[in-house]
């Protein structure tokens, strides 16, 4: 898939650090949770009758919530440095392995009349196109759930051979910077999904990486430089400087891209 890099966030995110594909933040657990990501194109004059579409995707998934199949759906607008083959992104997480091909169909849909589950599954089709989808593992993470109209930058990482341990292990000693870095309301969460196999579809990569914040003005900030974690980082390590962090983690990762979207909807 084609991806077209968003280079103001690019910038900053080599001087400081980054990658990512957000989702509610979650305790990670054994079994670890894992995601499930479609990459979605609404068709032309599509856009009203899919999300029209998935509202009832909503309902489906709040009844999978709520018989345990399903942790979270969500669904997310791109709005800056995605690439130009698709413009949502549909993200469904589960509390393990087990449940990703549970027969949920009969269970979920059973206060549901038969014409809105007919309407459903006939317009879907209709209204977008799946242009690729993924199957990601937790690794980490902090922060707050988001809510609707909350927004999430997403970078795509590809380790370089043999680096994976090292890059996980990097990542887990800059979690207390990020906390800080939420206390201080410069962003609201940071999660690490793993990529479960390799397809090579959207291109090399091994991790999605996902900072969200509350406001687009919030994002902005971060992106721009306006604010950024290296009064977090000194508190934290005094001893050390943010420029080694970032120096320790090119060498261990290529940034692939980069790319902010707004949350749509969520399960209940």
């Amino acid at each position: 898939m084609k991806t077209n890099k968003f280079y103001p966030i690019v910038a900053i995110i080599i001087a400081l650090f980054s990658t990512s594909v957000t989702v509610k933040a979650q305790t990670a657990a054994v079994p670890a949770p894992y995601g499930e990501v479609y990459f979605m194109k609404t068709l032309p004059n599509m856009n009203e009758s899919f999300l029209i579409d998935m509202k009832t995707r909503k309902k489906i998934s709040n009844a999978r919530v709520a018989n345990k199949n399903l942790s979270s759906w969500q669904l997310f607008r791109s709005v800056y440095g995605s690439s130009m083959d698709y413009n949502y992104l549909m993200l469904l997480v589960y509390p393990s392995g087990k449940e990703i091909r549970a027969n949920y169909s009969d269970a979920a849909m059973k206060d549901m009349s038969v014409q809105e589950i007919s309407s459903f599954y006939s317009s879907i089709d209709n209204t977008r196109t799946i242009v690729a989808n993924d199957l990601l593992t937790y690794k980490m993470g902090v922060g707050s759930k988001m809510l609707p109209g909350e927004y999430v930058q997403i970078n795509s990482v590809n380790v370089k051979t043999g680096s994976g341990a090292a890059y996980i292990k990097l990542l887990e000693s800059y979690k207390p910077v990020i906390e800080e870095c939420i206390k201080a309301g410069k962003l609201k969460g940071f999660n690490v999904w793993g990529r479960t196999y390799k397809t090579n579809v959207n291109g090399e990569i091994d991790y999605f990486v996902t900072f969200s914040f509350s406001t687009l003005d919030q994002a902005l900030s971060w992106a721009s430089g306006k604010t950024s974690a290296t009064d977090e980082y000194k508190k934290v390590f005094p001893k050390d400087d943010i420029a080694n962090f970032t120096i320790k983690l090119n060498e261990l990762r290529d940034l692939v891209s980069s790319g902010l979207f707004e949350l749509v909807d969520i399960t209940d």
